[in-house]
């Protein structure tokens, strides 16, 4: 039983990871510099991600690359449980760990007008948080310092094909070849007895306070790790009914990823802050307590760290939503492009996460995340007396995870307002572009659900902002 309970836990960190906030779109510097409303433009290396159509409308070999530098800050204002504060944490805000990831994307891809193949590789999911939620100098000094430590990787290999049907209708497929690498490091918590059975109340009121340390909950440290791999397809439509618009659309969809990996976990057992073995000393002398209840109190506050559970093998059957879109291009004003996107993707998927080891089935994870929608305009300007274009886009779309499941690793915890400002710079065959993103994002006020252990999330304020930049480059064979 405590087995199946560290690892739905654990798995649930691993499906949390995986929220909207880290649904990577950042494939290409002019498109994300139009906030990713590409779908009817597609027409260099990274349409392979938004929208393989587009590749064909195009002459040549064409490749490019760009690297994203996400930055997000986070904090974490723990709430009250029934009035008091929840096993170390504080009720002032923490700030996370200061992390800063790169995403890097490129691609290559010939086209002769009629077709167009092509092999592109990017993070369609990715990033991680790191954490010192929890005053574990007080319970055991050999705590690691962060709590909370989790990283993603999803990597994707994409070969892609694109044909033209006629001057104005045009296909493209992709079968996306993905590989998935997840390691999950936080605590597990266990109930004090002295807090919590009412016939330690006597103990409690003789220790006082200060021997919960001030924990009341004990720690248990589980590390999980695993890696897997599987596919999807990519397919999108484009049509130009006149010279000056371009609509498109694009679906995305991914297998059920199937992770294996291995799981550890290490029990640490509070100190002893001075008074609790002088007390249980007392207590067993007079009897108030049994020779059983001394032995399990002073081993619950030994200090020492003992193997919960010994390296053990797991896996998980991880669905990836899907996302399907269509948006439009417009070009009949001189010198200006503007670009508009709408696109769905079905986190509802998240739903129910099967949790297996031995390959027999030992619990299920209810997510109840929601569907969200994204919806954003770009603007592309030619710049008078010179080949420099100026970019600039607006998106919005809602967070997918529920408040009955989150927790500081979730980079996902409101609506998404976004801005983006960029500049492409031809030069000869070559144009170098330059990114810059903001999201603004509310602050959420989470409450504990439940309000007993085992926890389905953390309780409390969120607070986040994150910053991107981008460097791309394209050529031009």
């Amino acid at each position: 039983m405590k087995k199946a309970i560290v690892l739905l836990l654990l798995i649930g960190s691993a499906t949390m990871v995986l929220a909207a906030g880290v649904d990577l779109t950042g494939v290409g510097v002019r498109s994300t510099s139009l906030g990713g409303n590409y779908r009817a433009i597609s027409n260099d290396w990274s349409g392979m991600f938004w929208n393989p159509a587009g590749l064909v409308w195009s002459k040549g070999l064409k490749a490019g690359a760009s690297v994203e530098m996400i930055t997000p800050s986070s904090t974490y204002s723990s709430a009250a449980i029934g009035g008091m504060q929840f096993s170390g944490t504080s009720s002032t805000a923490i700030e996370n760990e200061s992390k800063r990831f790169l995403m890097p994307a490129a691609g290559v891809y010939y086209s002769n007008e009629k077709f167009a193949v092509g092999l592109g590789f990017w993070a369609p999911f990715g990033l991680g948080a790191k954490w010192d939620l929890l005053n574990t100098t007080q319970y055991n000094l050999a705590y690691p310092k962060f709590e909370f430590e989790d990283d993603l990787k999803v990597l994707a290999l994409q070969p892609t094909f694109s044909y033209k049907l006629n001057d104005r209708f045009s296909v493209g497929v992709g079968l996306t070849l993905l590989y998935a690498d997840i390691s999950i490091r936080k605590p597990n918590f266990s109930p004090n007895p002295i807090t919590f059975k009412p016939e330690y109340a006597m103990l409690k009121n003789a220790l006082g306070a200060s021997a919960l340390s001030p924990f009341d909950h004990f720690l248990t440290e589980a590390n999980l790790e695993g890696n897997g791999m599987g596919f999807g397809l990519s397919f999108g439509l484009q049509f130009k009914p006149v010279e000056s618009l371009a609509l498109g659309a694009s679906v995305k969809w991914y297998n059920t990823l199937g992770l294996e990996g291995t799981i550890l976990a290490d029990t640490y057992y509070a100190k002893d802050p001075g008074n609790v073995k002088p007390t249980l000393d007392q207590l067993l002398s007079l009897n108030m307590i049994t020779q059983a209840q001394y032995a399990s109190l002073a081993g619950a506050y030994s200090g020492v760290k003992a193997t919960a559970i010994p390296k053990t093998d797991v896996t998980a059957d991880l669905p990836l939503p899907t996302n399907i879109g269509v948006g439009f291009a417009y070009t009949g004003i001189n010198k200006l492009l503007i670009t508009g996107d709408m696109a769905l993707t079905q986190w509802s998927a998240w739903d129910v996460i099967e949790i297996k080891a031995d390959g027999n089935k030992i619990s299920e994870l209810k997510e109840n995340w929601e569907n969200g929608i994204r919806m954003g305009l770009g603007l592309e300007y030619g710049l008078p007396f010179s080949n420099a274009k100026l970019r600039a886009a607006f998106y919005s779309e809602p967070n997918a995870a529920a408040d009955e499941t989150m927790n500081p690793t979730i980079p996902d915890i409101n609506r998404r307002n976004v801005v983006v400002f960029g500049l492409g710079f031809p030069l000869g065959p070559v144009e170098v572009g330059l990114m810059y993103e903001h999201m603004f994002i509310g602050d959420k006020t989470v409450a504990w659900s439940p309000a007993v252990v085992p926890f389905e999330n953390l309780g409390g304020i969120y607070s986040m902002s994150v910053n991107n930049i981008m460097f791309g480059i394209d050529y031009n064979f």
